[in-house]
């Protein structure tokens, strides 16, 4: 069963690498770089061929997951700059009164503005928090296997009511991921790369969470 389960690991993490990069509207260096390094954990875990101890594994999610949010805050920012300016240094039409610009048109641009911006974000956002999910997955994983329970970097995580906080945790935090994926996918406009990339971490995510127990 564990090997199937690292099968079904490592299939969703290339698959979710697949839709990102074919996805124009969600694709950046951050979510890519990000992918890339769950299919790693992925495989190093199912074949070791990196030998990355899970807690370091652990690390680098975590540190990836803060550099794509503040990535991800830079770039909200330069684009609301650039919303204000508008190009070319002109004034955006919401600065005439509004008798210059109808309301229906108004209505219609930020309707439009929401759709191209927020779709984007939330998948951004998602795949952050999927990044530290799947860290503290694969953290779970090598508690319950033995393998950093004993490691000074764990700390209080040798005590058994630690562990088993941080189990609970884990599963919840594992299960309210799925379900917000499952939501973004049946809610709001998305292309096929972007449904694709929310099965594929909701099928990852599944599976680390049944790997501890199996």
């Amino acid at each position: 069963m564990i090997s199937a389960l690292h099968l079904i690991m490592i299939v969703a993490a290339a698959s979710s690498l697949c839709c990102v990069l074919g996805s124009r509207r969600t694709r950046s260096v951050t979510a890519v770089g990000g992918t890339v390094l769950m299919a790693a954990a992925m495989a190093d875990l199912a074949l070791g061929l990196i030998g990355l101890a899970p807690l370091v594994w652990t690390t680098i999610l975590v540190g990836w997951a803060m550099v794509a949010a503040g990535a991800a805050r830079w770039r909200e920012g330069r684009a609301a700059v650039g919303h204000e300016v508008g190009p070319g240094g002109a004034v955006p039409a919401t600065a005439y009164p509004a008798a210059v610009v109808p309301a229906a048109a108004a209505t219609a641009t930020e309707s439009r503005a929401a759709v191209t911006t927020d779709g984007p974000r939330h998948l951004h956002l998602l795949h952050q928090l999927g990044l530290v999910v799947v860290a503290g997955q694969i953290a779970l994983c090598g508690t319950m296997a033995g393998g950093t329970a004993t490691s000074p970097g764990l700390g209080g995580m040798t005590h058994p009511h630690s562990v088993s906080i941080f189990v609970a945790v884990v599963c919840v935090a594992g299960a309210l991921f799925v379900v917000a994926a499952a939501a973004m996918v049946l809610v709001g406009q998305r292309n096929r790369p972007e449904r694709g990339t929310l099965l594929s971490m909701s099928v990852m995510t599944a599976a680390m969470a049944v790997m501890p127990f199996g």
